[in-house]
């Protein structure tokens, strides 16, 4: 079994700051709220009970491929679905969804763009080649 360390670094300290703060963003905020409200709703999660229940029908159907209950199956998901997504509170969820996944593209970004600023990478010519050991492949 492999042991387990725990690397204390700087860096970690300041990631760890950096989650506590974006833990306390206002698009976090709101998808906590949304995400709360949704699993809170009998009417949405009844719904979604309904729709696992039909997709495990749709799964069986195809299995014994009865095609004419596979087209009735698949139009009660559509309905069910289009149901579900026209709920307000849904479509606060999936909103906020978007916009806490845009903040963290955004953070993910900065990150990236900051160290690569930093860090000199060999660009353009030809990439280097084997494994740079000069052991059996001998490169170098």
């Amino acid at each position: 079994m492999m042991e387990q360390r725990t690397v204390h670094h700087p860096i970690l300290a300041k990631a760890q700051r950096l989650g506590r703060l974006i833990q306390q963003a206002e698009e976090v905020r709101r998808f906590r709220a949304a995400e709360t409200q949704v699993e809170k709703s009998a009417r949405v999660q009844g719904l979604i009970d309904e729709i696992k229940r039909k997709q495990k029908e749709l799964v069986h159907a195809k299995h014994y491929q009865k095609t004419k209950y596979i087209r009735q199956v698949e139009a009660d998901l559509d309905r069910l679905n289009a149901e579900l997504d026209q709920l307000p509170i849904v479509r606060e969820y999936q909103q906020s969804q978007v916009e806490m996944n845009d903040l963290l593209q955004m953070l993910q970004q900065a990150i990236a763009d900051t160290v690569s600023k930093k860090i000199e990478v060999e660009t353009g010519g030809e990439a280097p080649g084997g494994c740079g050991s000069g052991g059996p492949c001998g490169c170098r």
